[in-house]
């Protein structure tokens, strides 16, 4: 396995100031991460100590029920299984954000649970990208091979749309039944963020293909029923409640070239450095609000690394 090469600043050198801010200032999960994964440097047990200890991370398992599952932050005596299940998966999320991985007794109760609400045709509840970002967040922890997840990857293949898209029919009826009307550039978004998890899935001309149709229509109008409005490709809104988590278009499709292989000089990695550059926060980070937030900043940089790491755009 190749040793992976510290971030750049030779290559980005308007991240000079992210680097030092979240080396200096960050709480013990993102600096750990930051450290290990970014920074490529051996973790200090002090510090492992600590990220382990935060007292967020310790609140939220916690409230982890006998089922494995959470309630929603709202509810107090119980919601319909549809808003739990994607409480669980948005918890997930942020358990992963805090440093928690698969080894977890909590993150395992959580995705057996996950396994009790999956529909027979390997969809999740709710639409079309609840499903993918769920895949997406069991590929992150290392369940993407399971067979919950398997029979996810072979419905998101089944229903693949001539343009190398996807739809959700209960968002588009109407449009679903068209075979020419062009797919939903946010669903696919997220299932091609799902996909890229998989290594054997990158190198597919399908997912390429997915790709291209994604960013032809970054930063454009949308159909109306999901993220319609131009704007909302340049929102920086993350978080664990409500559609944050859908939101952060630009790190996630950087991510996603990254992984396909384009570098910093591909056209469309450009643009999207390029707006990076222009949103990123006086205090070297990005989000929604002026002090930005730190486990989206280290999204950044992840994708960031992505790019780096990429030898070639794709054919």
């Amino acid at each position: 396995m190749r040793k992976r090469r510290p971030i750049s600043i030779g290559t980005f050198p308007w991240i000079a100031d992210t680097v030092y801010q979240l080396a200096t200032n960050s709480p013990p999960p993102v600096n750990l991460q930051f450290r290990e994964e970014i920074l490529a440097e051996r973790i200090k047990p002090e510090l492992r100590e600590q990220a382990e200890a935060w007292p967020r991370r310790a609140e939220i398992i916690a409230r982890q029920r006998e089922d494995g599952s959470w309630l929603p932050a709202s509810s107090r005596s119980g919601e319909g299984e549809a808003e739990t299940f994607f409480t669980v998966v948005r918890t997930l999320l942020w358990l992963h954000d805090l440093g928690v991985r698969k080894d977890h007794e909590a993150v395992r109760r959580a995705v057996d649970w996950l396994g009790t609400v999956q529909n027979e045709d390997g969809s999740f509840p709710l639409h079309l990208h609840h499903t993918a970002f769920t895949l997406w967040v069991l590929a992150s922890y290392g369940f993407g091979k399971t067979p919950m997840a398997k029979r996810t990857l072979r419905y998101l293949d089944r229903i693949r749309r001539r343009d190398s898209g996807w739809l959700d029919p209960k968002l588009e009826p109407a449009l679903a039944e068209d075979e020419d009307a062009p797919s939903c550039a946010w669903t696919t978004l997220h299932v091609v963020l799902a996909l890229s998890e998989y290594p054997e899935q990158r190198k597919s001309m399908e997912v390429r293909r997915a790709a291209v149709f994604l960013v032809d229509r970054m930063f454009k109008r949308n159909h109306k029923s999901f993220f319609g409005h131009p704007d909302h490709w340049r929102e920086l809104d993350y978080g664990y409640e409500g559609t944050a988590c859908f939101k952060w278009a630009v790190p996630k499709i950087l991510l996603i070239l990254g992984r396909l292989g384009c570098g910093p000089a591909t056209k469309e990695v450009a643009e999207l450095l390029g707006f990076l550059q222009k949103t990123m926060r006086p205090n070297g980070r990005w989000g929604a609000t002026l002090e930005g937030d730190d486990y989206l900043t280290l999204r950044v940089l992840r994708a960031l690394m992505a790019v780096q790491e990429a030898e070639a755009p794709p054919k």
